[in-house]
């Protein structure tokens, strides 16, 4: 079938300004995902954010249905099949080390700033925008497409097995939250609390009474702090110990003297993907390495030695015994994504990915078998499987080969550590919208899409919609 990309280009230049402008109103709605509220899932805010985003598909002439809440979508056309895009609106917490307002949507550098830009309220109107220029070029459609926008993706992608349970899902399609080309291979993952119960030390001569780090396992902490007692050692002597370990490891390490015989000590790390935990600095395990170093410890000692000799700073799980890596889907991610300790309780939870080449059944039994000598305890907090989809599928071979057309490259497709809703639905892979060589800006401060990047995306992903729905890729 003939289709004139040259009036889809043009149309989806046309739309420039107008979708800048939804990315900024979008971004304003601050959707991180918050407990049940009345008929509202996740909280009256992520809530607020589909409506907003159903809205704007209304104005631009779509049909839309709410989800209860759990997620929306956007339709154009039917046929035997649909084509489905899968994106999310709710965000992780704006976090720390912004020099832009986090929902500001700011513009600077031929970038707009703000958390959701990219991950994911970008794309997904990257996406939406694709249907309009697809549409509005007059593209004869065999399949229909839905664009599918969920509620609860940071969390536990609740939302999408909810509504999946209401709604048939849509054949084939991609989902525009990772990179380019196309992601047909996501790790399994599986997240570990190691827990143990205090016996109270009080003879150590820097007690520990408190440890804090982290709110989501799948986002490498950039702060964390202690609270340790000053009635044995000074806190000028503390913050000289602190001191001197920070320069001999180059970190960064602070000491507050909170009066009353006890002093905060914190850590400062670099936020980043917990899938990705190689391009961040872990500030817990900053923080743990350096109370060990001072000899600080009372009752979480045994925890403290296997957090320091089992984790410390390893981003693969080496000395947990876990590091595995394959051809095919590469190596095993391990973050330390959150931290506690209040006098009595420890617990500390691991985000781990695994490629294909081993399971959470070997990767349990190896922790166990590492931490069960310290008196640690080891619990599955959740897991899924590997997503695999076939590089000879005709969703891969139709993305790969717009992208290439495009973009002039010759690439494959790749296997990454984070999970997508493409997991969620048959025959899905992830598509974009970062490109090769560009910052994976993802759960970090100052998160951006750039606007030359998220116009060709938005090219690449209408010229995708009209090969692989109108039936000229079978």
């Amino acid at each position: 079938m003939f289709i004139d990309y040259a009036k889809i280009d043009a149309r989806v230049m046309e739309l420039k300004d107008e979708l800048i402008r939804d990315i900024q109103k979008w971004v304003s709605i601050p959707s991180v995902s918050a407990g049940r509220d009345g008929d509202k899932p996740f909280g009256p805010v992520v809530a607020r954010m589909l409506d907003t985003a159903l809205e704007t598909a209304r104005d631009y002439g779509f049909e839309t249905r709410n989800i209860d809440y759990y997620a929306g979508d956007i339709s154009m056309g039917s046929g035997e099949q649909t084509l489905g895009m899968l994106a999310h609106l709710d965000v992780v917490p704006a976090g720390e080390g912004w020099t832009h307002d986090p929902f500001g949507g700011e513009i600077a550098d031929g970038k707009i700033f703000g958390r959701g830009t990219i991950d994911d309220k970008g794309p997904a109107l990257c996406a939406l925008y694709a249907m309009r220029a697809v549409r509005d070029a007059g593209v004869p459609l065999k399949d229909g497409v839905r664009l599918i926008l969920g509620c609860d993706e940071e969390v536990g992608m609740s939302d999408m097995r909810y509504y999946a349970s209401k709604l048939k899902m849509p054949d084939y399609g991609f989902s525009p939250d990772a990179e380019f080309p196309v992601i047909n291979i996501e790790k399994g993952g599986v997240n570990v609390e190691l827990s143990y119960r205090g016996e109270g030390e009080a003879e150590a001569e820097i007690p520990v009474y408190k440890l804090y780090a982290g709110e989501r396992p799948n986002v490498v902490p950039a702060h964390a702090y202690a609270i340790v007692g000053t009635e044995k050692v000074p806190c000028a002597e503390i913050e000289k110990k602190i001191a001197e370990h920070a320069a001999a490891v180059g970190q960064k390490l602070s000491v507050k003297n909170l009066g009353d015989g006890r002093a905060e000590i914190s850590a400062e790390g670099v936020l980043s993907h917990g899938s990705l935990p190689e391009l961040g600095v872990n500030a817990a395990s900053v923080l743990l390495i350096a109370l060990k170093a001072i000899g600080a410890g009372a009752g979480v000692q045994p925890a403290l030695n296997m957090m320091t000799e089992c984790i410390g700073m390893e981003p693969d799980g080496a000395s947990l015994n876990i590091k595995r890596e394959d051809e095919i889907s590469h190596n095993l991610s391990c973050n330390l994504g959150i931290l506690r300790w209040d006098g009595t309780d420890f617990s500390a939870t691991l985000d781990i990915r695994y490629p294909l080449c081993t399971n959470e059944v070997e990767i349990l039994g190896n922790i166990t078998r590492t931490v069960s000598k310290y008196g640690v305890h080891v619990r599955m907090l959740g897991s899924h499987t590997p997503h695999h989809v076939p590089a000879d599928h005709k969703i891969v071979r139709g993305l790969m080969q717009v992208y290439n057309e495009l973009t002039g490259d010759n690439a494959k497709p790749l296997a990454i550590g984070g999970g997508t809703y493409s997991r969620m639905m048959p025959n899905t892979v992830a598509f974009g919208v970062v490109f090769p060589g560009q910052e994976d800006c993802c759960h970090i401060a100052d998160e951006y899409i750039d606007i030359d990047s998220m116009m060709r995306a938005t090219r690449i992903f209408a010229h995708a919609i009209a090969e692989l729905a109108s039936g000229n890729i079978a």
